[in-house]
């Protein structure tokens, strides 16, 4: 036990180290499904309850009681991991990391296309700068136009848009995987009218899911 306490604050203290000229911690993966309840302990903040959707920076922290589950997507690395608590998970840009968890991460592959390494590409990640709130409104007093799309970029939506579909065929209740993966296809091509109107239509969905309301595209 104590060698797990250790272990788990060596993690905490590599990924929260930076040099004094750093930038903020970076937002790294996306909560796309959760069941059970769990907490996140925030780099600048106190705990509070994990919530779907909720965007996730480098050092912090969950916590999963025994029963719960977690899935993260990392949509710079194109994947998704599935944490089974009991579990302390600390993320990082690699990927999720735990000490004290008795089994590894489940790992799929999500129907991304690839980034630039250094995430210049438009995320959903970084749709409003990186904030220390990390939220992202839809404007109300003007409707974003979309991006006119080369035959090739039209290709990539519509091989996306299908490869969601079937996601969504076999997605359990409650898992937001194909969502995030149409959203972030559609802020990497530019097109803002409809990731509004997928904005919107989430949130009627899901009218309790308070990092929903707080979305917004720029």
């Amino acid at each position: 036990m104590h060698r797990r306490t250790l272990l788990l604050t060596a993690l905490l203290l590599a990924a929260l180290c930076t040099p004094v000229s750093a930038e903020a911690p970076r937002l790294v993966c996306l909560v796309s499904a959760l069941n059970g309840k769990a907490t996140l302990s925030p780099v600048d903040g106190p705990k509070k309850p994990l919530e779907v959707f909720t965007r996730l920076r480098e050092g912090e922290r969950l916590d999963l009681p025994r029963g719960a589950d977690v899935q993260l997507a990392f949509l710079q690395k194109g994947v998704r991991e599935t944490w089974t608590g009991p579990a302390q998970v600390v993320i990082t840009a690699d990927g999720g990391q735990s000490a004290d968890s008795d089994t590894p991460p489940v790992i799929d592959k999500l129907p991304l296309r690839a980034k630039p390494a250094g995430g210049q590409a438009s995320s959903i990640l970084t749709q409003a700068g990186e904030q220390a709130t990390a939220q992202v409104r839809t404007r109300d007093v003007a409707v974003p136009e979309d991006k006119t799309l080369s035959d090739d970029e039209r290709a990539d939506l519509d091989a996306v848009e299908k490869q969601v579909a079937q996601m969504r065929a076999t997605a359990a209740p409650g898992d937001m995987g194909p969502d995030i993966v149409l959203l972030e296809e559609l802020a990497r091509l530019g097109q803002k009218r409809r990731l509004t109107e997928e904005l919107r239509r989430l949130r009627e969905a899901h009218p309790d899911n308070q990092t929903l309301a707080h979305w917004e595209v720029e």
